[in-house]
């Protein structure tokens, strides 16, 4: 676990995922989410990290915001935002995020401030400033997934999407049934109506037809069937 423990620093502003280096693949690259005021510290940690997609958020409201819409494979949080803390963030994130990482980077860096955060939830606590060496091997060790986990996670993950399949199957057959059964009375309604004013016609009463149809009627359909 990194609780690596360095200096100070500042921060900065401007969408982060447009200074980063195109990747062939889009995809594939991993996406980050810095939630920081300051936008120096914005530059910083896109420079030193080139290789991912970085979207930043200036305020607690607007990285709660990104975190609920959006898929991120690592959350890094300054502690001291405007409208908030990084520990009640990151308390937030877990009741809809429970296991993707998160990366406090901040100034605040007394031992409170850093059992808050690991109670919250977080990974690794770095106490800025820290090198682009260390934030760049920080954030590699949170996204690298061990393989074990991610063998894991997709097994669960076929294992959800067959339940579900096999849920909707059973639904669509139910669906099926009850439409055919509901045919069936349908038709069995429409053929009993026109018996029975034939009966009636011919001189039979509604008792004597109400007696006989059910009996009448699943003889024709044996005698249908077997023709």
């Amino acid at each position: 676990m990194i609780t690596r423990k360095i200096r100070g620093i500042s921060n900065m502003r401007f969408l982060c995922t447009g200074r980063i280096n195109m990747a062939n693949n889009e995809s594939e690259r991993q996406r980050i989410l810095l939630v920081e005021d300051h936008e120096d510290a914005w530059e910083l940690v896109t420079f030193s990290l080139k290789e991912y997609i970085l979207v930043c958020a200036r305020d607690f409201t607007e990285g709660l915001r990104l975190a609920r819409q959006r898929y991120f494979d690592l959350y890094i949080l300054d502690n001291w935002l405007p409208d908030g803390t990084g520990v009640e963030l990151c308390r937030h994130i877990r009741k809809f995020d429970p296991h993707t990482p998160i990366l406090f980077y901040s100034a605040a860096a007394y031992a409170h401030d850093l059992q808050e955060a690991f109670h919250a939830g977080a990974q690794a606590y770095l106490t800025k400033p820290v090198s682009f060496g260390e934030l760049k091997l920080a954030v590699a060790q949170l996204t690298a997934l061990p393989g074990d986990r991610d063998s894991e996670a997709r097994r669960a993950e076929i294992t959800a999407i067959r339940e579900e399949l096999a849920i909707r199957q059973i639904e669509i057959a139910e669906r099926i049934k009850k439409a055919e059964a509901r045919r069936l009375r349908s038709e069995e309604k429409a053929i009993r109506l026109k018996a029975e004013i034939a009966f009636l016609a011919a001189g039979g009463t509604r008792g004597d037809f109400a007696r006989r149809w059910p009996s009448m009627f699943e003889e024709e359909v044996r005698n249908n069937r077997g023709n």
